[in-house]
């Protein structure tokens, strides 16, 4: 699972809503519509509707083939977002921090992240076996068939979409290099930002059969099927086929046990030339076991759909070090600022 930074706008306008009543039941009263309003309105189509211009609720309803007091509802909830507006005609239309997000023509538009989030209402139902038994969802068990992987690796692409120039910037690669492994890179969006801002440079993303045929479809939809390539396969198993001048491991960890995280930077280490660089981006626990930040919440999360966890910079820089590689620099990152980019060079 590749989880990115949620938009700084989004999260401040879902917390001034909670803040409304700002007790633990007025928080769960709350976050369950907003939440499920935005995923239905996403699903249903009146989103995309209401990104062509203002429409009546009625009509609006009818053309989408929905219940006209049920559309009107969900309207309303996310008008107290601030991503959809009524006007004094009765016509409900878009607003501008709307469009910057759930317009289809927007650089920024994250619907079918949205999308996906809708996956993890029955997910999160499954809470209370583990916190009991230790039972976990595993997402990535899902047939290579199975429509998920669409709302899923695209979601993950909108996402990435908003970092990755910066991502690629602060990747450092040797005069010369050409060649990056991208293991469990999916939508290849950190690959193709990597050939973009590099003449020549050719990239290898390894991932699953579900998540490689959709990354495939969205880098050949970029023009980029020359320079970026899938090898379909389990990153532990598959041959990486050849030898790179960097690799990168992004937002997969969380998913691993730190006995899977030395057996996966070691592969990598086999595959890469001296001096290449190991870029590891994700999300990290803070030092000294506070837990009580985004980790708290995305490790809870990751923790149920792969029943690993997140870990701190220390542990992982350790884990590099003991896998073949040099000291590790760690870099912050403007755009992503609750993830972490650890660098260090194979030795």
């Amino acid at each position: 699972m590749r989880l990115g930074a949620i938009p700084d706008g989004l999260v401040e306008r879902i917390g001034l809503l909670l803040g409304k009543v700002p007790t633990p039941i007025g928080e769960a009263m709350y976050s369950m519509p907003v939440a499920r309003s935005l995923q239905v309105a996403q699903r249903t189509g009146i989103l995309g509707a209401l990104a062509e211009g203002p429409r009546d609720p009625a009509e609006l309803a009818e053309h989408l083939g929905l219940q006209a007091k049920g559309t009107v509802r969900v309207l309303d909830v996310i008008a107290t977002l601030g991503h959809v507006k009524q006007n004094p005609d009765g016509t409900y239309e878009m607003t501008a921090s709307g469009r910057r997000w759930l317009d289809p023509r927007s650089d920024t538009y994250l619907g079918d992240f949205l999308a996906d989030t809708y996956e993890y209402w029955d997910w999160y139902a499954g809470l209370e076996d583990l916190v009991r038994d230790g039972k976990h969802v595993e997402l990535h068990e899902k047939a290579a068939d199975d429509p998920y992987w669409q709302s899923y690796i695209r979601g993950q692409y909108q996402l990435a979409r908003l970092s990755s120039a910066e991502v690629a910037k602060a990747i450092p690669l040797a005069k010369g290099a050409h060649s990056v492994l991208d293991v469990a890179g999916a939508h290849g969006e950190f690959s193709m930002a990597l050939c973009r801002q590099h003449e020549g440079m050719r990239a290898t993303i390894v991932d699953l059969p579900g998540s490689a045929r959709v990354g495939e479809e969205i880098v050949a939809e970029a023009g980029m099927a020359e320079r970026v390539r899938h090898l379909v396969g389990d990153m532990f198993q598959v041959d990486y086929d050849g030898h790179y001048d960097a690799a990168l491991c992004f937002n997969i960890i969380h998913h691993l046990s730190p006995e899977q995280i030395r057996a996966l930077f070691q592969r990598i280490r086999a595959v890469l030339r001296p001096g290449a660089p190991l870029c590891v981006l994700d999300l990290y626990d803070r030092e000294g076991g506070q837990r009580a930040n985004l980790a708290s919440i995305l490790g809870l999360f990751f923790h149920l759909t792969s029943g690993a966890d997140t870990y701190t910079t220390d542990e992982v820089s350790r884990w590099m070090g003991e896998s073949g590689y040099g000291s590790v620099e760690i870099k912050s990152l403007r755009t992503l600022p609750d993830l972490r980019l650890l660098v260090a060079k194979a030795v």
